[in-house]
């Protein structure tokens, strides 16, 4: 989990102020919160002696419901929050490239 949240602030702290990049500013944080999400998840799920999601459907779905979430919602109670439904395919394919991280070297 400490790997997507250096990648997160490093993206947020660094690399978008020195180079002003949108890419970088909007669907990379959204990329990097995705693969976030997914390792949150799946501590919780550990603390619970639940095992962690390593299905893509299942992952999916919790992906889908957050970027949904963050993207209809929180533009409703945040001034600053606008809604993009490409952020919800980034949050979701930065879950899936966690997820086949995760599959590929845990055991």
């Amino acid at each position: 989990m400490a790997a997507p949240a250096a990648a997160y602030a490093l993206n947020r702290f660094l690399l978008v102020p020195l180079t002003g990049s949108r890419l970088l500013a909007w669907y990379g944080a959204d990329f990097l919160a995705g693969g976030l999400m997914l390792c949150i998840l799946n501590a919780l799920l550990a603390a619970a002696r639940r095992p962690p999601v390593r299905r893509v459907l299942p992952a999916s779905l919790f992906l889908l419901g957050c970027g949904a979430f963050w993207e209809v919602v929180t533009p409703l109670y945040l001034a600053r929050s606008v809604s993009d439904p490409w952020d919800i395919l980034s949050v979701w394919l930065g879950g899936m490239a966690m997820l086949l991280w995760l599959r590929r070297f845990q055991a």
